[in-house]
């Protein structure tokens, strides 16, 4: 069934989108990607490194409310900011989609270490997690379900972050595709490229976060 399904919507699609030019628009969509995979992946490190070291710590406390007060900060007012110090470049959008993408991942973990139960924590502590061990067997496993939430919704912002930097920064790729298809009125091709970005998004979604939620549901079920 749902290759029938697929193969009218391709049907549908050629028909249509006759007129779209499919190698620029390939090219655009794959820039975009490309720019919010490392993007994910930076923010994925250095969000859960932060939230597992500040957590663990004494003074969680203290930063919680500093970091809510940068996540608030409006990110694309500061986005001259990156273009002065970055340039044009990809690592400009890069490096901005990164700070909209860590602050679901840092708060995810953050709160899920806070709210562990302290029956956890004293076994952790009477099996002899402590130290640097405690991070690896005790607080990364316990924060597994809370780094998929927290990345989910970190892509999610992350594809509006990437796009708008590229249609600000007019630099190649889906933002500026859509924002040249678009100058005179909705065309095809902002049509078609829309369809693209939701057809990634729903592939990923359906392939790697469908799956990994599952499991993480069955493994950390209480």
């Amino acid at each position: 069934m749902s290759g029938i399904v697929g193969a009218t919507l391709l049907v549908w699609f050629l028909n249509d989108f006759q007129n779209v030019p499919l190698i620029t628009l390939g090219d655009a969509v794959f820039w975009t990607t490309y720019r919010l995979i490392v993007a994910y992946s930076i923010a994925l490190v250095l969000g859960v490194t932060i939230a597992l070291l500040v957590g663990w710590s004494p003074f969680a406390d203290f930063f919680f409310p500093f970091f809510d007060i940068l996540q608030n900060l409006p990110s694309f007012a500061l986005i001259p900011i990156f273009i002065y110090v970055f340039g044009y470049t990809n690592q400009m959008i890069i490096l901005f989609a990164v700070t909209s993408i860590i602050w679901p991942i840092l708060f995810a973990v953050l709160t899920a270490i806070k709210s562990a139960h302290r029956d956890l924590s004293d076994a952790a502590t009477i099996f002899g997690a402590r130290g640097i061990e405690r991070v690896f067997y005790y607080l990364a496993p316990l924060s597994f379900p809370a780094i998929l939430t927290g990345s989910i919704v970190g892509i999610a912002i992350g594809w509006e972050s990437v796009i708008g930097a590229e249609i600000i920064a007019h630099i190649a790729g889906f933002g500026s595709f859509i924002s040249e298809a678009s100058t005179s009125g909705v065309t095809e091709a902002s049509v078609a490229g829309t369809i693209a970005i939701l057809v990634i998004v729903f592939v990923i979604n359906r392939l790697i976060w469908a799956p990994l939620l599952a499991d993480s549901a069955k493994r950390y079920a209480e």
